[in-house]
């Protein structure tokens, strides 16, 4: 590896919502599907980037790939006194893609070897979390009763594992062999107060949200990532509502 570097910016941001393009479906056949979250708080994310000569013929690519942790994160609800978490869970951990062909991060995340010259490659992503601003329609499963209640802030961790790979496919794309030149181990602290009228919201965002590193080194590090199946999607996480004792703020 001729060079490599990890950007990191902590901190999160209200910003318009911008769903997955699987989220606008219904997540079962003759449901209706849900009102989509109008805001999301944000995270500035993670800029990876990493020059690699490799000798491997052209049968070998190199690139990023990268596995979510199992997840549980809230946005909290507030109608006069009473207050409720509507929390999303992901159950498992699951590759984290937008590709459908390869183990990728992402079509742009990964290049063939080339062994007379080196190959650049990157990765940028930034977790965000959802949440409907003025009111919660109260639409989806199991979340009737946020119909009406104002967002008032949110909590909760979302952790990847990302590596730096050269891995040789077969010809349907699927790693025969990996090589693990780096890892990064990162999380996304969601943690603030929303606070706003019907026109815009803004957050209070305390020092230690939004991108923590945890970890990097050269090699494969002290996890496995998932490298088959598809990638994460909106209807692999379960949603629910958690009331809480009336005057409880968080």
């Amino acid at each position: 590896m001729l060079n490599l570097a990890l950007g990191f910016e902590s901190g999160l941001v209200v910003q318009a919502n911008q769903p997955d393009s699987d989220a606008s479906g219904s997540s079962e056949s003759g449901e209706e599907a849900a009102e989509l979250p109008s805001h999301a708080i944000g995270s500035f994310g993670v800029d990876f980037s990493a020059t690699v000569r490799f000798a491997g013929a052209e049968v070998w690519r190199i690139g990023w790939v990268q596995t979510v942790e199992s997840a549980d994160l809230w946005v909290l609800y507030r109608n006069g006194a009473r207050s409720a978490r509507h929390r999303t869970m992901l159950p498992q951990r699951m590759r984290d893609s937008d590709t459908s062909k390869g183990c990728w991060y992402g079509n742009e995340s990964r290049r063939k070897a080339d062994p007379a010259a080196p190959v650049t490659v990157g990765l940028m992503d930034d977790p965000a979390l959802p949440f409907h601003h003025p009111h919660h329609p109260g639409g989806g499963s199991g979340l009737a009763a946020l119909a009406g209640w104002a967002p008032a802030g949110c909590g909760g961790t979302k952790e990847f594992w990302t590596w730096l790979v050269a891995v040789r496919e077969d010809a349907d794309h699927q790693p025969v062999e990996v090589v693990y030149l780096h890892h990064v181990h990162w999380k996304v602290v969601f943690d603030c107060v929303i606070h706003g009228d019907a026109d815009e919201p803004t957050a209070t965002v305390p020092a230690t949200s939004g991108v923590v590193l945890l970890g990097e080194g050269v090699g494969q590090g002290g996890a496995t990532p998932v490298l088959g199946g598809r990638g994460v999607l909106p209807r692999d996480e379960v949603n629910r509502v958690e009331q809480l004792p009336d005057g409880e703020q968080r």
